[in-house]
């Protein structure tokens, strides 16, 4: 039996989900992206999984697409194939970024092009020390379309996205660091327990939190700074109200109730209770039908009443 392009493995709270074409450096054939949006879609449907760690298998993260593939499509005179399926990787890609629960990268190799696309989608972004990571199309004389062109520019500096973008180069994950892109460089053996770790310490958190939290991080930036603040103000007013704040003070340094701990670094053991009970308050709201549209209308009328 043929394994999986994409292994996804959800246990104690965290989807592990491992990119499984060593041999052809994970390139992102039309098998793997299928497999990819497969494990997306267990992830959603999943209450328990509250985050995500996404890796490689073999020396390498992803080495973009398939090249391979992408020219039988064009030999084949179907180059409205081969747009139909780079629509498809950047929607799923978008999928990811979307996901309401923090997605680590854990790059162990080499990353490039639709690679790095796929990085750019990630929360927090570690990184092996022999990682090598670049975009690479023009090597090809491909194009970005997986995001790259959309996303690195806001992610670094936009004079050393150009030199990324124009010369093809591939840098070393501690580039990367100096960039802002990668928030830790660290020895192999050390890469996926770490992110294990900060998995681990954020799903310890509050659901509700995580997600607004994510929201405002990528609606925020692209808005007016009055804009962005008038926003903050407004998912502030939703959560003041929710009883998932009263829990969390409740449970904060201080305030008497040694039991748990709400307010933890990520290199705070996880107290597994306090991620049962949040899980119980999501549940409760979900069954509400709630929604952070209506939530939103309603913060609006709060603070501008």
């Amino acid at each position: 039996m043929t394994e999986s392009p994409v292994l996804c493995d959800i246990r104690d709270e965290i989807a592990w989900v491992t990119l499984n074409r060593p041999e052809q450096l994970n390139a992102l054939s039309v098998g793997l992206i299928r497999a990819l949006a497969s494990a997306l879609d267990a992830i959603a449907a999943n209450p328990a999984c509250r985050a995500v760690v996404l890796t490689g298998a073999g020396k390498a993260f992803c080495a973009g697409g398939d090249l391979k593939e992408f020219l039988a499509m064009l030999e084949a005179g179907e180059p409205d194939r081969l747009e139909v399926f780079v629509r498809e990787i950047s929607g799923l890609f978008a999928r990811l970024e979307a996901l309401d629960i923090p997605v680590i990268a854990a790059v162990n190799g080499t990353t490039v092009a639709g690679g790095l696309e796929l990085v750019l989608c990630c929360d927090v972004v570690l990184a092996a020390e022999g990682a090598k990571i670049g975009d690479g199309h023009l090597r090809y004389g491909v194009l970005p379309g997986g995001g790259a062109a959309a996303r690195l520019p806001r992610k670094i500096p936009i004079n050393k996205a150009a030199e990324l973008f124009l010369t093809g180069a591939m840098k070393p994950a501690s580039w990367w660091a100096e960039a802002g892109l990668v928030s830790a460089v660290l020895p192999t053996d050390q890469l996926l327990p770490e992110a294990g770790r900060l998995a681990s310490a954020m799903a310890g958190y509050s659901p509700l939190a995580l997600r607004d939290v994510k929201c405002m991080l990528r609606k925020i930036p692209d808005l007016s700074l009055d804009d962005g603040l008038s926003h903050e103000l407004e998912v502030f007013a939703v959560h003041a109200r929710r009883e998932d704040l009263v829990e969390g003070l409740r449970a904060s340094p201080g305030s008497g109730n040694p039991s748990i701990m709400a307010a933890r670094a990520f290199s705070d053991q996880v107290d597994t209770g306090w991620s049962k009970k949040m899980r119980e308050i999501i549940r409760n709201e979900n069954g509400r039908s709630d929604s952070i549209r209506s939530e939103s209308a309603l913060g609006r009328s709060l603070v501008t009443n």
